[in-house]
């Protein structure tokens, strides 16, 4: 199996990352059902089922599906349009992490999602931040540079800011209830941070400095949306 550092979605542990905050925002399953749209291998599927929650995962990749399914998640292989089109189930949750700006229509994605919802269900949502400082700095030295992951991760065919993430939520006939943000992932460049106390605590600044200038600072945006 690949290492984390070469997977497509690796798993992301800080507790100030998307994946540590959908978990948290999804909260405790007891035996609820829950949807992971591109559930990838499993890492985030794996931890909200450790919390309780019945989990399916959609995944398009036959691969990162059978690595899922070894660890005990439900997958089904496909398209999540056709996946979510051929579904008779309702989920009391649906996580979009780090998926949306991958679809075509990602709007009709999440109309279809809603369409699944068992009364006062949730979609939660992971998204970057095209409006992060770091890609306003690029583009006032005239640069727009793709790169492998991140914000402009080269297989993004949309990009958002929280004005355009919270148009499509209602787009697809959604209501936003919270708006999160994760800090840029400094420590991935910096281990050091995680591992001495003193420096610990410039994560915690970074961290609340996303929070606090969310339209500058969020690397990421994290959403959660339900009927109206």
């Amino acid at each position: 199996m690949s290492s984390p550092e070469t997977e497509r979605y690796p798993v992301k542990v800080d507790r100030h990352s998307s994946h540590s905050q959908i978990v948290k925002q999804c909260g405790e399953g007891r035996g609820l059902r829950l949807l992971d749209v591109g559930c990838a291998r499993g890492h985030l599927s794996t931890v909200l089922a450790s919390q309780g929650w019945s989990v399916t995962g959609i995944e398009y990749d036959a691969a990162d599906a059978a690595v899922a399914r070894d660890k005990g998640i439900d997958v089904i292989v496909g398209t999540a349009e056709d996946a979510m089109g051929t579904m008779s189930e309702k989920f009391d949750v649906i996580v979009f992490a780090d998926v949306l700006e991958h679809f075509v229509h990602p709007e009709d994605v999440l109309s279809q999602a809603r369409a699944l919802l068992v009364p006062g269900g949730r979609i939660v949502i992971s998204i970057p931040n095209v409006a992060h400082l770091s890609v306003r700095l690029q583009l006032l030295m005239g640069s727009f540079n793709y790169t492998d992951r991140g914000i402009l991760d080269r297989t993004h065919l949309h990009f958002y800011t929280k004005k355009t993430l919270t148009k499509m939520i209602v787009g697809a006939g959604l209501d936003t209830i919270y708006i999160g943000a994760t800090p840029a992932p400094v420590e991935e460049v910096l281990p050091a941070l995680r591992t001495i106390a003193l420096l610990r605590v410039l994560l915690e600044l970074n961290a609340f400095i996303a929070r606090t200038w969310k339209s500058v600072f969020a690397y990421q945006y994290i959403a959660v949306a339900k009927t109206l």
